[in-house]
C-alpha cells in the first residue's frame, strides 16, 4: 500500500470565538486514525515532514519584536508510531537539556510538560517541550520557544504560554475516519 494516505492533510478553517484571527485546523492521517490540531492563521509554516514512524510540523509565531533579528518564536509538533522501532526510541529519547539546569518536569492532565530557559546567540528563551501517549494510535510531543527581547509587548510570555496550552488541548486523535469539530459540536456524530 502507499503511503499517499499520509499525505492528505485536511484544513478546516473557522473563526475561533469572537477572535479576530483565523483558526486551522490540520489534520494528519495515523495509520490506523487521524490526529488534528489547530494553528492561527498567521502561523508560516517553516517545516512539515508527513511521513511517519516520525513526522513533524514547525511554525513561526510572528512577533515584530524579531524583525530584523536572527530570534524567532516557534512552535513544532511530533508525531510517533510507537509501531516501530525508530517511533518508540525517538519518543522515548530526553528532552534536550540547553542550559546547566535540569528541565523542570510538570504532569497536567495528560501531558508531561519541561521547563528551561537557556540562552542562543545571546538571547534568552523559554523552552516548553510537552509529551504525551495516546493520541489516536501515536504519541505525540510539542515545543514551543520564544526570545525574551526587551523590545517584547510586556504581556509576551503569558500569551505564550496561553498559546501554549492552548495548542496542547487543540490535539486530539482517534482511531477510525476523520471527524470534523463542526459535526461534533452539531451532534451529527459522536468524536
Amino acid at each position: 500500500m502507499t503511503v499517499l494516505y499520509r499525505c492528505a492533510w485536511l484544513v478546516a478553517l473557522w473563526v475561533h470565538g469572537s477572535a479576530a484571527w483565523a483558526t486551522i485546523e490540520l489534520h494528519m492521517p495515523t495509520p490506523k486514525g487521524y490526529v488534528a490540531y489547530a494553528v492561527e492563521g498567521e502561523w508560516p509554516v517553516l517545516s512539515m515532514q508527513m511521513q511517519l514512524p516520525v513526522a513533524a510540523a514547525a511554525f513561526r509565531i510572528p512577533n515584530a519584536a524579531d524583525a530584523g533579528t536572527s530570534d524567532s518564536t516557534n512552535l513544532a509538533i511530533v508525531l510517533y508510531d510507537l509501531q516501530s522501532a525508530e517511533g518508540r526510541t525517538a519518543f522515548k529519547t530526553p528532552v534536550k537539556q540547553y542550559a546547566p539546569q535540569v528541565p523542570q518536569a510538570q504532569v497536567k492532565g495528560p501531558w508531561t510538560v519541561y521547563r528551561q530557559e537557556a540562552s542562543q546567540e545571546g538571547t534568552f528563551y523559554t523552552i516548553l517541550d510537552a509529551k504525551r501517549k495516546g493520541v489516536g494510535d501515536v504519541s505525540v510531543s510539542v515545543r514551543m520557544a520564544w526570545p525574551h527581547r526587551a523590545s517584547n509587548p510586556s504581556d509576551y510570555d503569558v500569551d505564550m504560554e496561553a498559546r501554549f496550552w492552548g495548542f496542547l488541548q487543540s490535539i486530539r486523535g482517534a482511531r477510525g475516519a476523520y471527524v470534523s469539530p463542526a459535526a461534533v459540536s452539531a451532534n451529527k456524530v459522536e468524536p
